[in-house]
């Protein structure tokens, strides 16, 4: 018996390395096929920010859309000037690769709006980058039911769409792959 959970040990260590690599929400579907015991084991093995993620995407329902997202994205705050802007896209790249869509938060995170990547780059550096958000960019909460607002999603033209808490906050994405496999 105590040989069996040295095995396990390091199996859960190899699992928790691979885990750790992979997109929150990708991550999430590997888990929830295991039992909870060993779920949990894993997140728990897992660094603060991955642990975090995944187990706010765990907290919604399998018929939410929270349960669906990623936090694989780029935020930047909406009083940044077009360089410091730059700076943090380059910075958060290095750790998220869904940067066609920039997404722009206020005070207390909340969305307030996302930018075009292209529109960025091409920005001068005087700009104002209030000028460059699209307020008005559509969204979801993460506790909408997938079955009620799935047609809406694939109607938008955007690559992923924010995902929000009751209060506004931005919390992830859901991407046109998250849409497209849960129309299977």
């Amino acid at each position: 018996k105590h040989r069996h959970s040295i095995c396990l040990s390091s199996a859960s260590i190899r699992l928790t390395k691979i885990v750790s690599f992979m997109d929150s929400d990708d991550a999430v579907d590997i888990l929830e096929q295991m039992e909870a015991s060993a779920k949990e084991k894993i997140v728990t093995l897992l660094d603060a920010d991955s642990s975090h993620d995944i187990r706010l995407i765990l907290s919604y329902d399998e018929d939410e859309i929270g349960s669906m997202m990623t936090t694989n994205f780029v935020a930047i705050h909406k009083d940044l000037s077009i360089r410091q802007a730059m700076r943090e896209l380059v910075t958060q790249a290095g750790e998220n690769d869904n940067i066609s869509t920039v997404y722009v938060v206020g005070d207390a995170d909340k969305f307030y709006g996302a930018i075009d990547l292209k529109d960025l780059i091409i920005a001068r550096r005087d700009h104002p980058l209030e000028e460059l958000i699209v307020t008005s960019y559509p969204y979801v909460y993460g506790t909408d039911l997938i079955d009620e607002c799935i047609e809406d999603l694939k109607d938008y033209s955007e690559d992923s769409i924010p995902v929000l808490d009751n209060d506004n906050r931005l919390l992830g994405v859901i991407t046109s792959a998250n849409i497209v496999r849960s129309c299977r």
